[in-house]
């Protein structure tokens, strides 16, 4: 019944309950929810400051950078390659 409508139960006391079809959304909420790795993340998460100045941001960035090394930008020229000592040939007749 409730894969084609809402199911509204109601208890002895009066507290009532939807049952209904669980979507996509519905899963995830239920399988993250009960995550403790999730709620960890959520934890630390809470703790971060909500808004920091660009001046900090630039500091953050900055420092990151420094610790990486450069990887080359898809339009950086690529290394030649030393000419071969073989002699060359000539071109094929056909």
């Amino acid at each position: 019944m409730a894969r084609e409508k809402s199911v509204l139960l109601v208890s002895d006391d009066g507290t009532t309950y939807l049952l209904e079809e669980a979507g996509s959304f519905d899963r995830e909420v239920a399988v993250l929810g009960s995550s403790e790795r999730f709620m960890r993340f959520l934890k630390k998460r809470s703790k971060e400051k909500s808004v920091i100045s660009i001046d900090e941001l630039t500091d953050e960035l900055t420092e990151k950078m420094h610790k990486k090394p450069m990887q080359p930008t898809r339009d950086a020229p690529k290394p030649r390659r030393a000419p071969s000592a073989r002699k060359k040939r000539s071109p094929r007749r056909g």
